[in-house]
């Protein structure tokens, strides 16, 4: 008997009781799946919100880390004036108020003098303008037109240290030279009456020149007499000395202290006019400066401390030849980034010992001024920014014959006027004139930095002008002859034949290393501010070494060519602070 519908559909009805409430549990179940999954994609929104904050605020550090290391060559290259002054008697673009790399190490002229800062941090060169709370010495340098504040401005600070004399001492050794002898000189009929004039030497060990100067000894000079007549008078002549001195710690480089004994009447008691009459009151030594107290010293008499006379000087640290910038920026969040950077001071490694130097072999070697009074030639080597003075002249091969012989014979022009003496410079040559190899090197140097900036100009090519007159800056690269008229100035390098053409005005320094070397013509003043290298090579042929250096003036009018500090050594005219790496630390 078949059952009806409806008391089938109350089975299955009853059947199906147990399944209550099973919608709502898979509704709860995906519901909580969904919340597990919106809250993932909350989560992860948030996370990269912050990771790209985070980003942002580490990249900002980074790139207000790159502003201290700019900032800080920005100074390095003297387009900044110091506050305060470092010497408030001269003006702000006295080279006393320059920065170097000297200065820039220490603390005294790096920093400003309420600065508690114990690293140089050229607080004197920039704006430290945030001081952290619970402290009286700013130590960041604002970016940006507000103050920095740390949730959410950008700064930096830097400091500046020397990596190869972090001790910043100096070390020297001293010999000497008098005219006609080695480092003494008797004048006078022996057993009767004479005179003993004598340089001692001195080795200083390591002199702490931490502070601005420092006074040493650099040796001393003896005067004795002998002889029967020996308290009498005894007339010494002029005669030249030279003093070479020669530093051995951080760096090495030389430096020769050129002067003259000053005729006198010499007795026991008195040396009457004799004095020792130096050519400069200071001088260079990679950018040491030793000074004298005096460009003129009157010497113990031989019974006046066993008439012996000390050399006192003062002498300031050297020139580092490069420098560690430390920058550390700071951004938004508490972000922080260091980079570090060395940079190099320039693209040489060491002085011009004079304002005109030749350099090589002296067998045909030809100097030739002018011949009469309206080809005027004026070679001064006193400085015109300072009262430092360094040969107007300088030649290779020794000092007896050869080239110099060659300059000192064609001085005898109607119309030259010499300030200073011409001389032998071997020995304080830097490295880079020492050898053909050294010098090609330099050259190929100065074509990458001319390449790099336009300034490269191949043989048989005229270029627009000759660098920056005003400023001095940059460097012209001519790869062959030139022909120098108008103005022009920073470094200018001839691989060829330089023509001195008419009114030519430069400011910097010229290095010609072809054989035809330099020539002037033309009508007019020409005038060149800086120094002058005539050194010519075969760059085919190193090992021939260099070659006679030619200077002819014979068919020009006026010519002065006078020594610039700025055109030798650290000036805006030079090619200064080059960086030559950069790390993040």
């Amino acid at each position: 008997m078949r059952k009806s519908p409806n008391v089938f559909r109350q089975i299955v009805i009853k059947d199906r009781q147990g399944e209550q409430g099973a919608a709502m549990v898979m509704v709860v179940l995906i519901s909580f799946l969904l919340l597990v999954v919106v809250a993932g994609l909350l989560l992860e929104v948030v996370m990269n919100t912050s990771n790209v904050t985070d980003a942002v605020a580490e990249q900002q550090a980074f790139d207000a880390a790159e502003s201290g290391i700019q900032s800080a060559i920005n100074v390095l290259r003297g387009n900044t004036v110091p506050n305060p002054l470092l010497d408030s008697t001269k003006p702000a673009s006295h080279q006393n108020n320059k920065i170097d790399f000297a200065k820039a190490i220490k603390l005294s002229t790096s920093n400003k003098s309420d600065d508690t800062s114990t690293e140089a941090r050229l607080s004197r060169w920039m704006t430290y303008n945030y001081t952290p709370t619970g402290t009286t010495n700013p130590d960041r340098v604002s970016l940006g037109t507000d103050t920095y504040a740390p949730s959410s401005g950008l700064a930096f600070n830097v400091t500046v240290r020397d990596p190869d004399n972090p001790q910043k001492i100096i070390s020297l050794t001293t010999t000497g030279s008098i005219e006609g002898g080695g480092n003494s000189k008797t004048f006078g009929v022996p057993g009767v009456n004479t005179a003993t004039i004598a340089y001692n030497s001195v080795t200083t060990g390591s002199v702490d020149v931490s502070v601005r100067e420092v006074g040493i000894n650099l040796g001393s000079f003896t005067i004795s007499k002998s002889g029967v007549l020996a308290s009498s008078d005894l007339t010494i002549p002029d005669t030249k000395f030279t003093i070479t001195v020669k530093m051995t710690a951080p760096l090495v480089a030389t430096v020769l202290l050129r002067g003259t004994i000053k005729s006198g009447k010499v007795s026991l008691t008195s040396v009457g006019n004799t004095k020792l009459a130096f050519d400069s009151p200071i001088f260079n030594l990679l950018g040491s400066i030793i000074t004298l107290p005096a460009t003129s010293i009157t010497p113990n008499a031989p019974n006046v401390n066993s008439g012996k006379t000390d050399l006192s000087v003062t002498i300031t640290l050297s020139q580092p030849k490069r420098l560690v910038i430390r920058s550390v920026g700071y951004g938004p969040r508490g972000a922080q980034k260091v980079l570090e950077a060395i940079v190099q001071r320039d693209v040489f490694d060491g002085l011009i010992p004079a304002t005109i130097t030749l350099v090589g072999n002296t067998v045909g070697s030809i100097f030739k001024t002018g011949t009469t009074n309206s080809q005027q030639a004026t070679y001064s080597g006193a400085d015109v920014l300072s009262s430092g003075k360094i040969p107007p002249i300088g030649t290779t091969g020794g000092s007896s014959g050869g080239l110099l012989s060659t300059v000192l014979g064609g001085l005898t022009c109607l119309g030259c006027i010499v300030d200073g003496n011409p001389a032998d410079v071997t020995e304080e040559l830097p490295e880079w004139l020492k050898s053909t190899a050294a010098m090609d090197k330099n050259v190929n140097d100065l074509k990458d930095i001319a390449v790099s900036s336009g300034r490269y100009f191949a043989s048989g090519e005229t270029p627009p002008d000759f660098g920056d007159s005003a400023n001095g800056s940059g460097v012209t690269f001519i790869d062959g002859n030139a022909n120098l008229t108008g103005s022009g100035g920073g470094i200018l390098v001839v691989t060829g034949k330089l023509v001195l053409d008419s009114a030519f005005d430069f400011n910097g320094t010229i290095i010609v290393t072809g054989a035809e070397g330099v020539k002037r013509i033309g009508n007019g003043t020409g005038s060149l501010q800086g120094n002058l290298v005539i050194a010519p090579y075969n760059a085919g042929n190193l090992a021939a070494g260099f070659l006679p250096p030619k200077y002819d003036i014979t068919g020009g009018a006026v010519s002065n060519i006078l020594y610039k500090t700025s055109g030798l050594l650290f000036g805006s005219n030079r090619i200064n602070t080059v960086v030559v790496g950069v790390a993040e630390k």
